[in-house]
């Protein structure tokens, strides 16, 4: 495993993560089941941290990040 990637299948870490700048490299799995692979960046784990510790973030900023997520899932192949 490549330790520059991150996997979660975390619907709502995902959208957290996205929301906060890390970019997807790929999404992994079939329709409705996706695991999300992002690259690994220099704050990557203290996101990861913030989330798990109740971190805020404005409701259309992860919105808008679900929203994004939920149709790549549904566009899967």
């Amino acid at each position: 495993m490549d330790k520059s990637l991150f996997f979660t299948s975390d619907l709502w870490l995902a959208a957290y993560l996205k929301s906060k700048g890390m970019r997807i490299a790929r999404i992994e799995g079939e329709s409705r089941r996706a695991v999300f692979v992002f690259e690994n960046v220099e704050n990557g784990e203290k996101l990861i941290k913030e989330f798990y510790s109740d971190s805020q973030i404005g409701i259309l900023t992860i919105k808008n990040a679900m929203t994004n997520l939920k149709s790549a899932i549904f566009n899967m192949g």
